[in-house]
């Protein structure tokens, strides 16, 4: 299974639309945004986009693009079991992340003057990496559900929705009803859980509850998924 997320690590890292949509951009609006006033709320959000980002996309993408080409009927002559190619695909989306998270905190550190002590960047290190979990497991669901292309637009549609009414991308106070189911979203809660461990504080029990329940409903919804796909293949 470790030589089976090398290989899909590698080939993600190659794919440029990868490379510009979750490192470079994060990056780039950090740099452009961010270092001008309120650093640290500023790295946390694009640090946010970019553990949402690569675990929604980097599993999901490469799912969509295997099922597109028909890579998931040739693995099924493979030793690869699998229970391990699913372990692998969720261990991808969140390996993912490291990139684009890495990258914003550098520009943080260097340009931005952001420090935090020790202690506050284990806790949003493992934050970042454990919240990602729930977009992982909510892209391998849209890209088992969705076929084609349609998969490969479908999961950036999503992300930049979840961006946006999570409050990591764009300004200003949602309207209505948007506004009330804030809340309930994996990145708003991913967000405000980043945002209290950067100010030394803990995270709010109700945020990671929701980053748990996302995480649990789209497990159940991708074993469904995954199992159909395994009975096809």
């Amino acid at each position: 299974m470790f030589s089976f997320v090398r290989f899909e690590i590698f080939r993600s890292l190659r794919n440029v639309r990868y490379l510009l949509l979750l490192v470079i951009m994060p990056v780039g609006l950090y740099l452009i945004y961010g270092r001008t006033s309120n650093s640290v709320p500023a790295m946390v959000a694009m640090a946010v986009y970019a553990a949402a980002g690569g675990g929604l996309i980097g599993s999901g993408g490469g799912v969509a693009e295997d099922r597109l080409r028909g890579w998931l009927r040739q693995l099924r002559v493979t030793p690869l079991a699998d229970a391990h190619w699913l372990a692998g695909k969720i261990v991808q989306g969140m390996l993912m992340i490291l990139p684009g998270v890495a990258g914003v905190c550098l520009a943080a550190v260097t340009t931005g003057g952001v420090r935090l002590g020790a202690g506050q960047w284990a806790g949003l290190a493992a934050l970042l990496l454990l919240g990602s979990l729930p977009f992982a497991l909510l892209g391998l669901t849209l890209a088992l559900t969705l076929k084609g292309k349609t998969a490969q637009i479908g999961l950036v549609v999503i992300f930049f929705a979840l961006a946006a009414l999570g409050g990591i991308i764009g300004s200003g106070t949602l309207p209505g009803v948007l506004a009330t189911i804030q809340p309930y979203l994996p990145t708003y809660s991913l967000a405000q859980a980043g945002y209290a461990i950067a100010g030394g504080h803990g995270p709010q029990a109700s945020g990671l509850a929701v980053l748990a329940g996302w995480a649990l409903a789209a497990a159940a919804s991708a074993l469904v998924l995954w199992r159909r796909e395994a009975g096809a293949r």
